[in-house]
């Protein structure tokens, strides 16, 4: 009777916590690794829209002719209205779930640009790095200014002060954050820094990166520099401190001459 009795009972308390912190452990291996997949499977999801937007939009550029025409995004948003993305979904050319980005569940942003005579269509989001779009739209804005002349400065001068564009892309855009990305191997990846336009003497346009986000005139002082899809970094210190670089003579400089002045300066072109 004693020996049946024995067998009947369960799972002692100490096999049961070794159950438990083996399931655990199990947890602990697998639980990352669905996350991961879980998270390529949304980035992917954001690639595939934001490329099922930009060939939808080229499709409502056959029934809106005049938009296949615009240079820029304001030239757009002046056909279409304040609100692309809205217009596309109310006309039918897209469903409103994925105009989302769904890893950051935020709305999507249109950026039109024209390089060598093609519109370029960008749906962004913080999953990409925009900051050639950006780009695009600082030198729309930059090109405006000069066809505009009349309405900010002198009309028989054929240059402007840097920091009208400053204002416009701060009245139009905003500033864009300089992503992690983009700071990742760099001295300054714990500094928050933004992207600020400067045009050189040939009208080619540079982003530098500074600290000041808010105010369209901030000094020109550089962190980082963006040119030809290329980051640099300013290698000054003080001390063990990293620092910038004044760039306020920038504007003496043409394109052929910038590989030298980063040099000057003491950019360093950031690896990735």
């Amino acid at each position: 009777m004693l020996q049946k009795k024995k067998k009947n009972q369960g799972f002692t308390l100490v096999e049961l916590i070794v159950v438990i912190v083996i399931i655990l452990i199990l947890a602990a291996v697998a639980v990352p690794s669905i996350t991961r997949y879980v998270q390529k499977s949304k980035i992917a999801k954001c690639a595939n829209q934001r490329h099922e937007l930009a060939t939808q939009f080229q499709i409502m550029g056959t029934d809106v002719p005049e938009i296949a025409l615009c240079k820029d995004t304001m030239e757009v948003k002046h056909i279409l209205g304040s609100e692309i993305i809205k217009y596309m979904v109310e006309g039918g050319y897209c469903s409103k779930d994925i105009t989302v980005c769904p890893v950051h569940n935020v709305e999507y942003e249109v950026e039109i640009t024209t390089k060598d005579g093609q519109q370029q269509v960008t749906f962004s989001c913080p999953c990409v790095d925009s900051v050639k779009g950006y780009l695009g739209q600082c030198e729309s804005y930059y090109k405006y200014l000069l066809e505009h002349k009349e309405e900010w400065g002198n009309p028989e001068s054929n240059s402007m002060d840097r920091k009208d564009l400053l204002k416009k892309v701060s009245d139009e855009k905003g500033f864009m954050k300089v992503s992690d990305s983009m700071k990742s191997g760099t001295n300054f990846e714990k500094m928050e820094l933004y992207w600020k336009p400067y045009f050189l003497k040939d009208g080619t346009m540079a982003l530098y990166g500074t600290t000041n986000g808010k105010e369209a005139w901030s000094g020109w002082n550089a962190y980082l520099m963006y040119y030809e899809g290329q980051v640099y970094q300013c290698m000054n210190s003080e001390g063990s401190t990293p620092k910038g670089a004044g760039i306020s003579d920038l504007y003496k400089y043409k394109s052929e001459e910038m590989d030298d002045y980063l040099k000057t300066k003491n950019f360093e072109k950031v690896s990735k």
